[in-house]
């Protein structure tokens, strides 16, 4: 992060289905010879495609809460069909293992017989409709569902219309299930805004953000990122690494004291991903460096049950291009380690801080998906707000960065109010401190009054940096 200086948390195999494809023109025109017509195919062809609604995703991740849980699913043509189309979106129990095999997981599957889906998942589209109507899907908890684990409801969308098209991917969608029925509810509204608080963990200790409840007792905070984990270049083996400094390692050490309380009332923990003065770099990896790096973090996180990654490009020098772990630093590099990550660990979060090469509206499409499908969300550089890439929506940007230290960005109730009518899905907040509450927490209070139209108690306990002892203001 700018100015940070104290440095020491499918998928997606979804082929854009609708896209034209050009080629360039041969200069000499052979008369007589054969045309091929395959860049005219995305005009003519009706490409079908199985969405959420909800997240515009074919991987979702679903926290059942209660009993049942809903969501909506969408079919779309990438045209209009001119004629009546059949539809039929199904459970695909077989596609279970094609898809744990493609992201190297272990899924187990969610039972076909607790899934439902509206009118039997069968539906005609008239001939001037691009998609169906709404598709409710609710899923039913079943005896014997574990706490932790996840399950896959795999769906599929099939058409026996004449020239209705599919991908393998574009057919399948899947909705990842974890049992959080016995988790606080931190719920604060349908659509609320999700608040995202960076612990400099060399300085706080993480378990404050357990003291900041609203007026109604919600949690404030949704996500807590640890700052920072470092990718550091070993010139022994010539490889990339993930390196903790010793307070970053007491928290992963002392993972249940410390971090495993936040996840139990409901927050993700997430660890930061940020360069440390060598080669190495989030956006500098070749491709087969940000797939090996990837692997990495994504035992790293199942390892100490966190809940995903953020990265931040900074603090990284020039790469030996000739070390085929590296590549030259750019937004493509940077994309291809956060596509990589989504791909091995799609339970997961994979988040952006906007910095360096790495940019919300710079995210590239890689291997035919889109960064909405692979980046979660993005916050911006303080006092800013993040733009959506291609794919994504304002639901998946950060509408200001706060830090709280300093006192950059704007912490009023009225731009909370106004970021939030905008539409945007998640504020930012760095670098919280006990000792300095005094100046903090009414920043806190009037963006909790601006997101939620309610108070935000001021907090009468603290902990002081590696403890767990509870201690009154």
């Amino acid at each position: 992060m700018n100015r940070m200086n104290t440095i020491k948390y499918g998928f997606l195999s979804l082929a854009v289905c609708s896209v034209l494809f050009l080629t360039s023109c041969e200069e000499d025109i052979n008369v007589g010879s054969n045309v091929d017509e395959t860049p005219y195919w995305g005009a003519t062809q009706l490409n079908g495609l199985l969405l959420d609604e909800s997240t515009n995703k074919n991987n979702s991740v679903v926290e059942l809460r209660d009993a049942e849980y809903s969501t909506n699913v969408i079919f779309s043509l990438s045209k209009l069909p001119q004629k009546g189309v059949d539809v039929k979106i199904a459970v695909d129990e077989a596609y279970k293992d094609t898809y744990n095999a493609i992201h190297n997981t272990d899924f187990e599957l969610f039972p076909a017989e607790n899934v439902k889906i509206a009118h039997d998942g069968i539906f005609l589209l008239a001939p001037d409709d691009k998609s169906t109507p709404s598709v409710k899907v609710t899923l039913t908890a079943f005896d014997g569902m574990e706490e932790g684990k996840t399950y896959i409801v795999p769906l599929t969308a099939s058409s026996p219309t004449e020239g209705v098209t599919f991908t393998e991917t574009s057919a399948h969608m899947v909705l990842l299930v974890k049992d959080c029925r016995n988790m606080p509810n931190t719920f604060k509204g349908e659509g609320a805004v999700t608040n995202v608080l960076y612990f400099e963990v060399n300085d706080t200790n993480p378990l404050n953000a357990l003291e900041f409840l609203t007026a109604s007792g919600k949690y404030f905070f949704d996500h807590v990122v640890l700052f920072a984990a470092n990718i550091n270049w070993n010139s022994v083996t010539n490889r990339v690494y993930l390196k903790n400094n010793e307070n970053v390692q007491f928290l992963l050490d002392n993972n249940e004291q410390y971090l495993q309380p936040l996840r139990k009332a409901g927050m993700k923990v997430i660890i930061s991903i940020l360069g440390n003065h060598d080669q190495a770099g989030c956006a500098q990896l070749s491709d087969m460096g940000a797939k090996e790096f990837a692997r990495e973090l994504a035992a790293y996180c199942r390892a100490y049950n966190l809940d995903g990654v953020a990265f931040d490009d900074e603090y990284s020098n020039s790469p030996d291009l000739s070390n085929p772990w590296l590549s030259t630093h750019s937004a493509y590099a940077g994309s291809r380690l956060m596509y990589e990550c989504k791909s091995v660990m799609p339970e997961k979060i994979v988040s952006l801080y906007n910095l360096g090469a790495m940019y919300s509206n710079s995210l590239q499409v890689i291997d035919g998906v889109e960064p909405g499908q692979y980046c979660d969300y993005a916050v911006a550089d303080y006092g800013g707000s993040a733009s959506p890439g291609i794919g994504m929506t304002l639901k998946q940007c950060g509408g200001m960065s706060i830090e709280l230290r300093r006192g950059s960005g704007s912490s009023s109730e009225s731009t909370a109010r106004s970021k939030k009518v905008a539409g945007y899905g998640y504020y930012m907040f760095f670098a919280l401190d006990p000792s300095l509450y005094g100046s903090q927490v009414y920043k806190c209070q009037n963006v909790c009054r601006g997101l939620y139209d309610e108070e935000l108690v001021y907090p009468s306990h603290y902990y002081s940096k590696n403890s767990t002892e509870r201690k009154a203001l």
